[in-house]
């Protein structure tokens, strides 16, 4: 589980490479975010929370906010990163969902059931945890998902000494939020599970 869970913080990185190569591709690029409009007007990460919310949150005033819209592999992701002053402060929301317009081989809710479901990658996370021989504890835990009741259809918050993150599904989409590495662990989820219950009542199905 702990190798693939890593496509999602990194999902606007690996679209951005993606599109990075196909950019001298005369135009096809443009074409493609053209054909995705529709998709990208309902999946718009900075317009699920607003500035003052996530001061609320952390109790730091939002200096920018950055918006990066990736389309590829049949998937349409966008992140919105809210920064603060103090960067182990700052909020990151991701909005991945099913590409219409570019259907690919996995759907957002599929790529979920393979991340959180798969029985071969909790096989392979237990087995690495062993053959590392790691103590118990918080490190020991690290990546290893842990389901949240009472946020859309299934929520895991997934722990991490540098940035844990919070999972929701809500149809064929997902959402991430990360409140940074600031505080306790217990009190990320909080805050992540505060944020995420607003983007929810925000997000607009995939046109």
């Amino acid at each position: 589980m702990r190798h693939t869970l890593m496509i999602l913080p990194c999902a606007a990185w690996v679209f951005a490479s993606v599109l990075g190569g196909a950019a001298s591709q005369n135009g096809k690029n443009a074409t493609s975010v053209a054909s995705s409009s529709a998709t990208k007007e309902s999946v718009d990460a900075c317009a699920l929370l607003t500035r003052a919310e996530i001061e609320a949150i952390q109790g730091e005033r939002v200096e920018e906010t950055k918006s990066t819209v990736q389309p590829g592999g049949g998937l349409f992701t966008t992140q919105c990163v809210f920064r603060t002053p103090t960067l182990s402060k700052s909020v990151s929301v991701t909005l991945t969902a099913s590409d219409p317009a570019h259907p690919g081989a996995l759907t957002a809710r599929q790529l979920w059931e393979k991340q959180f479901h798969a029985l071969e990658s909790e096989n392979d996370e237990k087995s690495a945890a062993e053959k590392n021989g790691k103590k118990g504890g918080p490190e020991r835990e690290s990546g290893k998902p842990r389901a949240l009741s009472g946020l859309g259809e299934e929520a895991y918050w997934v722990a991490s000494p540098f940035a844990s993150a919070l999972y929701v599904l809500k149809g064929e989409l997902f959402l991430r939020v990360s409140v940074g590495s600031a505080g306790q662990e217990s009190e990320r989820m909080e805050k992540s599970k505060t944020l995420a219950r607003t983007a929810l009542k925000r997000v607009r199905p995939v046109q």
